[in-house]
């Protein structure tokens, strides 16, 4: 028994060697202040996540949370003793400004919950593709810049709107959502 929980404890400390490895790799310690957190709680019905950081580890309200791969998951929106409560950015409540990548094309992508996301406020004339990368812009100053968030997936044009919306495939799976990182500056 005492092996076994030895060999559990080594695979959990290689799967976050990887993770630590993966965000190296990227330079994201090169980028931001992060410190990483463990997910011990899903909650889909509230399109959030309990992390085992918490006031003891320094974590304030509104820091951001993202994954190694540098894609935005949300922020902290409640803060305990030693674990706190992340709201992902598909939540209602979550609304933010992006761009898509690689053009000058800015937009807001609002929560629908249930892990769906739209983009929306993109005006008539601008010439938007599905499968076009979304990533975070610096206005609004909630989320720092460049952070991934998803893919244009179904453009919704109409003729009674001044703008066109679209659905937003997010780059996360919350089923493999096992470590994040909190970024404590940006």
């Amino acid at each position: 028994q005492e092996l076994l929980a030895e060999i559990v404890s080594l695979r959990e400390l290689k799967k976050e060697n990887q993770i630590l490895r993966e965000a190296l790799e990227i330079g994201l310690q090169k980028e931001f202040k992060l410190t990483l957190a463990e997910v011990i709680g899903k909650d889909i019905n509230q399109d959030s996540i309990l992390i085992n950081q918490g006031l003891r580890e320094g974590i304030f309200e509104g820091m951001p949370v993202i994954t190694s791969q540098k894609v935005l998951l949300g922020k902290i929106t409640e803060v305990y003793e030693n674990f706190s409560r992340v709201m992902l950015i598909s939540n209602k409540e979550s609304s933010f400004d992006v761009k898509i990548a690689d053009t000058n094309i800015t937009g807001i992508v609002n929560g629908k919950g249930g892990l769906n996301l739209v983009l929306d406020l993109i005006p008539k004339d601008q010439e938007i593709k599905e499968g076009a990368l979304l990533i975070t812009s610096n206005l609004g100053g909630i989320y720092p810049q460049n952070l991934l968030v998803g893919l244009i997936k179904e453009i919704k044009k109409s003729d009674l709107k001044p703008f066109q919306q679209a659905e937003v495939l997010p780059f996360f799976d919350l089923r493999e959502l096992e470590k994040v990182f909190i970024i404590l500056d940006f």
